[in-house]
């Protein structure tokens, strides 16, 4: 039970994260000025420099499903709870991020729908469970920004990643990724996520 209800504190911030933050992010253009130092550090907020990356292939197991930021809080809460549970009754050893992966370029143009793809990253050696899904993501050519902080301040780090990938010249590929890395809590400045927005 104790494992369970584990995975279901991280499904919940999951769901939190995506239904709270993507609700209140705004166009890249439309993005305030960045918050100077002092202010983001009394938050609790720290938002990296952009970096392009490579990032490498990976086994997820995952449920797929098409929604808008507005709406994407209950399905993807109701999915986590499906995936956990299956993972936990296939005795998966869970030690590796969360992720969710948006199709469409969402983050441009947070009112409209799009698809979205999101789970776990497993053993290379999984098989699909249940209603999960499991399959191998294509290495991902990518701008990334990591960010430290609270959940209900995450989308300043895609106020800070967007307009540097314009002004470095990237031409979006239209997926865009993000892993939770680290978690305590909703308002903890320790959890820590990497937003990824792919490149050609």
């Amino acid at each position: 039970m104790r494992i369970r209800l584990a995975l279901a504190c991280v499904a919940m911030l999951l769901c939190g994260l995506t239904a709270i933050i993507h609700g209140e992010d705004k166009p890249a253009a439309a993005a305030p000025p960045a918050a100077p130092a002092a202010a983001a550090a009394k938050s609790g907020v720290t938002v990296g420099e952009m970096r392009i990356q490579d990032v490498p292939a990976m086994t997820f197991l995952y449920l797929p499903t098409e929604t808008t930021f507005a709406k994407m809080g209950e399905p993807v809460m109701q999915g986590f709870d499906k995936i956990f549970g299956s993972a936990v009754e296939a005795k998966l050893l869970i030690a590796r991020p969360t992720m969710l992966v948006y199709q469409g370029a969402p983050h441009y143009d947070p009112q409209k729908s799009f698809k979205l793809e999101f789970g776990i990253i497993v053993a290379d050696d999984t098989q699909a469970i249940g209603d999960c899904k499991v399959r191998k993501t294509e290495a991902f050519h990518c701008a990334t920004i990591l960010y430290t902080g609270p959940v209900d301040q995450q989308g300043q780090a895609y106020q800070k990643l967007i307009p540097a990938l314009k002004a470095a010249g990237h031409t979006p590929t239209g997926e865009e990724r993000e892993m939770c890395l680290y978690w305590e809590g909703l308002e903890s400045a320790n959890n820590v996520f990497i937003m990824m927005i792919g490149i050609k």
